[in-house]
């Protein structure tokens, strides 16, 4: 999902490492480091892309040796601008040379003189006694040595034993240490994180390190943490564990009573009688294609963590050919297709899970849009490929964002306003009820 008030633009790390001038691992190690922005899946392949904004100031506070290669300009300190032949100082080099090592106090003079000596940094253009005009009294620079120097090319290394960033010189080779910004590691149970919400190790160190994540690692409070900062991650838990499932049953018995019109299907089918349906009459009795009755006899039951999630489809009361009692599959519909249950008794839509809330315009990917649907719909996601089927039948609203359609932020794939998304989910009653639709310009 692309949020509404994503910036203009999106980067993979490789277009990250290109961009800074590094290499994808160290990309990979930043995203360790923290504070550094989250990623989310989005294209083909479900590529990991990042808000660039994001990026290029995370990289301007923490490694501002980094970020000066990304800025594609002369002066990307910000140094003050002047002619190239203005004098200046020493004093004036070492607040210059701080701006780019992203320090708040001056380089001291001694490093300074350090790097003279070794004729590391350029000698002065102008010393008392040369003769030449203005005259000066201490040892001058031209504006454009200092700054040539200043914005000269840079690298950095880490420090493995602390963790902390340091930052070399080429010129001198004198280190200064700069935070990571990690800090004292909190103290949380990383694997029971991992076990917890099903995310990978180095995520689940990553949350750890993340501004607001509670320090000391209470499980209530890393739940909350989690529901709010990563509801996708909290909410594919709730299912794994079976609560979603729990909760969607609960809220059915509470709000949704079956409707009139139930009684009056049942009663069809005449009191004590048992109906037969063969397998080409269960879809067209719920006003579904026959392939979709057909597919339901295929379902098989679900289980999660030892509790059933989803019942497999009745039995066939026989074979040769086969048959089902139509009060079993009645059960079965009405619990794990909602929606059809609710076209075929003349009731409004159904869902077996409410709506995400989120931001109308938030962009979502075809994954997104399977997930959403599907548990909105059945109580798990529908396969990618069926989501993708429908559009590419015309069935469901053609993308409202495409690649490289010149609009922000770039996509790398199809994408669908949450709104559209929705407007899809609550106005089918039914799978197969509707014609294709015009696509959207």
């Amino acid at each position: 999902m692309i949020r509404a008030d994503a910036d203009e633009e999106v980067v993979t790390s490789e277009e990250i490492a290109q961009k800074y001038g590094v290499t994808e691992p160290i990309v990979l190690y930043w995203s360790t480091m923290k504070g550094f922005p989250e990623g989310w899946p989005s294209g083909p392949g479900r590529t990991l892309v990042r808000d660039a904004a994001e990026v290029d100031d995370w990289l301007q506070v923490t490694l501002p040796v980094h970020w000066a290669k990304g800025q594609n300009s002369d002066n990307p300190y910000g140094l003050p601008e002047g002619g190239p032949r203005d004098l200046v100082s020493l004093a004036d080099i070492a607040q210059w040379e701080a701006k780019a090592l992203g320090r708040q106090e001056p380089v001291p003079l001694a490093t300074l003189r350090g790097y003279l000596s070794k004729k590391t940094m350029p000698q002065p253009d102008r010393t008392p006694g040369d003769n030449k005009q203005p005259e000066v009294l201490d040892r001058m620079w031209f504006r454009k040595t200092a700054t040539d120097w200043v914005n000269r090319p840079r690298r950095m290394r880490r420090q493995k034993e602390s963790g902390a960033q340091v930052e070399q010189d080429p010129a001198a080779g004198q280190r200064s240490t700069r935070s990571s910004g990690s800090g004292q590691a909190p103290q949380v149970d990383v694997e029971r994180i991992v076990e917890t919400y099903g995310v990978s190790r180095p995520t689940a160190s990553s949350w750890s390190r993340t501004e607001g994540f509670p320090q000391e690692g209470d499980p209530a409070e890393v739940d909350t943490w989690v529901r709010t900062e990563r509801p996708r991650s909290w909410a594919a838990a709730q299912r794994r564990a079976g609560r979603g499932a729990q909760a969607a049953a609960g809220a059915s018995a509470d709000h949704r009573k079956e409707p009139a019109a139930a009684q009056t299907a049942k009663a069809k089918d005449g009191p004590g009688e048992q109906v037969e349906l063969a397998l080409e009459e269960i879809g067209p009795r719920y006003g579904a294609p026959k392939h979709t009755g057909v597919s339901w006899t295929r379902v098989k039951e679900k289980r999660e963590n030892g509790k059933v999630v989803r019942r497999a489809f009745p039995a066939p009361l026989r074979t040769g050919p086969r048959a089902w009692d139509s009060d079993l599959v009645d059960a079965w519909v009405k619990e794990f297709r909602p929606h059809v249950w609710a076209s075929h008794t003349g009731a409004g839509p159904v869902l077996a899970n409410p709506l995400p809330e989120g931001d109308l315009q938030d962009l979502l990917d075809v994954d997104d849009f399977a997930e959403v649907w599907g548990m909105a719909t059945r109580g798990e996601p529908l396969a990618r490929e069926t989501v993708n089927s429908y559009h590419n039948r015309g069935q469901i609203p053609f993308a409202d964002r495409t690649p490289d359609d010149g609009k922000t932020p770039r996509v790398l794939e199809y994408h669908w306003y949450r709104k559209t998304v929705y407007d899809v989910i609550t106005s089918r009653r039914g799978p197969g009820n509707f014609e294709p639709r015009t696509p959207r310009a």
